[in-house]
């Protein structure tokens, strides 16, 4: 992900980044950033992510003798969690 204003590079994992309150700061501008789920790209994702939940994950997981039922919500998570984008906190 880059900063919207100086488009310094910044990790998912970074320190700035997982500091708590909201909104964060870059570390090189110093101004405030926010991160937001894309939601088109998730909306995108929706269909693909649940195909091949149903029709691969989901077995594979019974077949190691698991229940299937919490896997949909750590798809849903991680897809979630793929999609964010940091955005100016200045925008409305």
């Amino acid at each position: 992900m880059k900063c919207p204003h100086c488009s310094e590079k910044l990790s998912l994992l970074s320190k700035a980044l997982n500091k708590f309150g909201n909104p964060k700061v870059c570390p090189k501008c110093e101004r405030k950033i926010r991160l937001v789920p894309n939601i088109k790209l998730i909306l995108i994702l929706t269909i693909p992510v649940f195909i091949l939940h149903i029709f691969v994950l989901k077995p594979l997981v019974i077949l190691a003798g698991f229940s299937g039922s919490g896997v949909v919500g750590i798809w849903a998570a991680l897809t979630v969690i793929l999609t964010m984008q940091l955005k100016s906190a200045d925008e409305a």
